[in-house]
């Protein structure tokens, strides 16, 4: 048979192959037995991101299941604070061994102590919160000290809200009316569940509920989708709207960024296509004709202009100026002093040059077409005619001069004439003011360029500036105007293509064209505002992706497998028949019972409770909620048993809804049990108390007892005496006395207020235990709380004389409320110390006196067989 530890050992490897959260969700589960909402946070997101911090199951979490070696048991619980207001410093200690039985009335604070352990040990209920009293005003911070024994080793744990638990007090598990319904789950259907297919049926319901987390997220995200991108009006048929439209994890943020990115000549293009498609096409060519027409016309003009002032039409005109000059100086000096006796201007000279050049003119053209004379010649001088007759030498010396003259004077006003024409050729490349900014806007504002319009302006006026210089004959600034000569021919063009397609049908690949561009441009332009929205959006898609993918890590189908598993190695014919004798034991044998699994289901197997000769019929119909207590506790100490487990049981008012008969079965099972490892019993039912009191005896096992009292408005006083309920006269009489003892110095001191408090209340204590000496008399015959009358002890009543009933009815007397009602009553107004200790003298007396006839008639009856009932 497969042991809970063993299987617990097979759930750690097989643990290794599941995904991550699932491992930690486990470790959660082994040491905690539930997990709470912020646990599922965490795993939720341990299966979300590979790189969240997680710890896998591990042999240490499991460290309850090797407790059948190493056995724990709870020793004290020391210094409970916050936990229902204990009084300070208690402490509840609990025998290693054996039967502790802590008993404590309603609202003694008892129950802080059992929620104190269900935080630490293992059990169904870990949900319950620990409370601390209503009225504390400080808030005292919730603590206390867990001291317990594992093996030979004693071990202490500092508990706090928020502190992980020891994973050894684990080993020690708690049956109460919660934690019993890991066995009976309801009233109709008994599952019997072993631990470690409990932890598998928590995993199972964890991967529900961490599967809604993951489908909640996506709901969340999918709710977040920006508005603008649930119907986007970019057309699906574009670059930029297919993408749109297929926005995905895998969209690329690049590519769209570029796509909204519009160059200034993609705007330009934009807006002149706008422009054009917006309008009549006819009206619109005619339109990009009239455009043409003007910007053709002006540009001709701004390239006049623009050629009037460039650097060489500068140095055109200072050549011009120049020839101009040098021309005008040789017509002086040929008019004036070209026979003068003043020398000829030096040799190489611009004038010199010029009338050298008109002598030589003259050579040729006068001179040599009269060839009866060679009269040129070539002199340093000048020109001679001295070997020409005289009368022939005047007549050539007279018409050289005249024909140098008429020459320079011909040629200075040639140059004078260039040089003017050139300047009114400037004067012609002008443009008006009103002309440029006309040709501004053209371009700027109706063809729609502005930044060409703004290179068209910087050139107007650098060449306007230029042509002011170049007419006042100043030098040339530095810089030529720029030209956008290409610039404005490829405006130019596009005007007339764009005409063009406008004149052409609509349903034309020209016209189609320009529709597609327009488009897709417009589209591009309507993608930049929605970038932000769009890498949203994106985030968003990879954050749902990330979510399914690990949706896939939240099946269950492994879990179930395993769990179905664990079903046929755990709940075997040897647990079944443990069952069937804890069934026994409880008493439960009115209908015949028995485990039976009948399904496996959401991974989690189930053994229902079934009646043998009637395994169809409702338990929870035939059952009371007494015997499904008792079927609980059947299947609670059946799985310790089978799982080879030898830690502490701890047991909070298991008696609840039991009958007598079953009352005495269990509390006779639980001292049974006793005897193989520590048994602790929380109740507040006295009746359960003196029936283990007398298991124990009837078994000769001892019980520790531990009360808790409510002092006051203080609760959780705890000590090691049996509540009053239960003590004995004798033992009542001893703790008066005690009582006593400790105000024997402060009883003459106190104020009358005090002190007559203190009697009173002293008093009723006496008088409640001269009525327990009664009970305490006929006690042998019949027990308390107990209907089994014993016929061999009525001979103790033999012992009662005349003058017990006397001294019985004259303390009853003295202790009566009315110091009227008896002869001698104790007045708390006037009473002593002497008279309450004389009153305790008095009760000691009688019980002393009784007690040993009782047995002298014991002695005589074992000894004289005569006198024997």
């Amino acid at each position: 048979m497969v042991t809970e530890k063993a299987a617990f050992m097979e759930l750690l490897e097989w643990a290794k192959d599941q995904p991550r959260w699932q491992q930690d969700a486990l470790r959660r589960l082994a040491l905690n037995g539930v997990l709470t909402e912020t646990d599922v946070d965490d795993l939720a997101l341990i299966c979300l991101d590979p790189k969240a911090p997680s710890q896998p199951l591990t042999s240490f979490n499991l460290a309850a299941e090797d407790a059948g070696d190493n056995p724990v048991a709870l020793l004290r619980i020391e210094k409970p604070a916050g936990i229902d207001a204990p009084a300070s410093n208690q402490t509840l200690e609990f025998a290693k061994d054996g039967l502790t039985v802590v008993y404590g009335d309603n609202a003694s604070g008892k129950s802080g102590y059992v929620r104190l352990l269900r935080h630490v040990c293992r059990t169904g209920d870990r949900e319950a919160a620990i409370l601390r009293e209503a009225e504390d005003p400080v808030m005292t911070p919730q603590t206390a000290k867990i001291v317990f024994w594992r093996g030979v080793t004693e071990v202490e744990f500092s508990w706090a809200p928020g502190i992980s638990g020891h994973p050894d007090l684990t080993a020690v598990s708690i049956f109460d009316a919660r934690s019993a319904n890991i066995h009976v789950e309801k009233t109709d259907a008994v599952a019997f569940i072993p631990r470690p297919m409990k932890i598998l049926e928590a995993l199972e319901d964890a991967c529900d509920r961490v599967r809604a987390r993951l489908e909640s997220q996506i709901s969340a995200s999918e709710a977040q989708k920006p508005i603008v991108l649930n119907s986007p009006k970019l057309g699906r048929e574009t670059t930029a709207g297919a993408l749109v439209h297929n926005l995905s994890a895998n969209s690329n943020l690049a590519q769209l960024t570029l796509l909204a990115t519009l160059s200034t000549e993609d705007l330009t293009r934009l807006r002149m296509l706008a422009a054009d498609l917006t309008q009549d096409p006819k009206h619109a060519a005619l339109r990009l004709v009239n455009q043409k027409k003007q910007l053709d016309e002006q540009v001709a003009r701004l390239g006049r202009l623009v050629a009037a002032t460039s650097d060489r039409a500068f140095v055109e005109r200072e050549k011009l100026k120049a020839d101009r000059d040098t021309k005008s100086e040789a017509a002086r000096l040929a008019s004036e002093r070209l026979f003068a006796a003043s020398p000829l201007p030096e040799a190489g000279h611009a004038t010199w040059r010029s009338l050298w050049e008109a002598a030589r003119k003259y050579s040729s053209e006068v001179i040599e077409r009269d060839s009866t004379s060679d009269a040129f010649a070539d002199s340093s001088s000048g020109v001679s005619f001295q070997q020409l007759p005289g009368t022939e030498a005047t007549r050539y010396r007279m018409s050289f001069e005249s024909f140098v003259k008429e020459v320079t004077k011909t040629e200075e006003e040639k140059a004078t004439k260039a040089y003017s024409r050139k300047f009114a050729e400037a004067a012609a490349a002008r443009i008006p003011v009103d002309d440029l900014l006309q040709l501004r806007r053209l371009i700027a504002d109706e063809i729609g360029d502005p930044v060409l319009a703004r290179k068209v302006k910087d050139c107007c006026i650098r060449a306007k500036w230029r042509l002011r210089a170049f007419e006042r004959e100043h030098t040339a600034p530095d810089t030529e105007p720029s030209f956008p000569e290409a610039d404005l021919s490829t405006l130019s063009a596009s005007l007339g293509e764009r005409a063009a397609r406008l004149s052409a049908d609509r349903n034309s690949p020209e016209h189609l064209a320009l529709l597609k561009e327009f488009l897709e441009l417009n589209d591009r332009e309507a993608l930049q505002p929605l970038l932000e929205d769009i890498k949203a959006e994106i985030e968003r898609q990879k954050k749902i992706d990330t979510i399914n993918e690990a949706l896939k890590d939240v099946a269950k189908e492994a879990v179930a497998t395993k769990n179905g598993d664990f079903s046929d190695k755990l709940v075997t014919n040897a647990l079944r028949g443990r069952f069937a004798r804890e069934i026994e034991k409880m008493k439960l044998t009115r209908m015949p019972v028995e485990l039976k699994k009948i399904k496996d289901q959401n991974a989690v197997s189930h053994f229902q409770v079934c009646l043998v000769e009637k395994p169809n019929a409702s338990v929870g119909q035939l059952f009371s909620e007494g015997e499904h207590r008792c079927v609980a506790l059947a299947a609670f100490l059946a799985e310790l048993a089978t799982s080879k487990r030898y830690s502490g049981i701890v047991f909070d008012d298991p008696m609840a809804s039991l009958d007598p008969v079953h009352r005495q079965a269990v509390a006779a099972r639980l001292v049974e049990e006793a005897e193989h490892r520590q048994v602790v019993v929380f109740t507040h039912d006295l009746t359960f108390l003196l029936q283990l009191r007398r298991e124990a005896e009837a078994s000769s096992r001892t019980i520790r007892y531990q009360t808790v009292r409510r002092k006051l408005t203080h609760p959780n006083n705890a000590d090691d005496k049996l509540p009053d309920k239960a003590r004995s006269a004798v033992q009542l009489t001893q703790t008066l006395r005690s009582e006593l003892n400790v105000v024997k110095w402060q009883f003459d001191h106190w104020p009358d207020a005090k002190r007559n408090t203190f009697c009173k209340g002293f008093i009723e204590q006496l008088k409640e235990t001269w009525d327990r000496s009664i009970a305490d008399f006929i006690f042998p015959t019949q027990n308390r709380f107990d209907n089994h009358t014993k016929g061999t002890s009525q001979l103790n009543l033999a012992t009662m004389e005349q003058a017990d009933v006397e001294t019985v009815m004259a303390a009853r007397g003295r202790l009566s409320e009315e110091p009227r009602a008896s002869a001698g009553a104790l007045n708390p107004d006037t009473i002593s110390y002497g008279d309450l200790f004389a009153e305790i003298g008095k009760l000691e007396d009688w019980l002393a006196h009784i007690g040993q006839r009782q047995k002298d008639v014991k002695a005589q009856t074992i000894s004289d067989p005569a006198v024997r009932v």
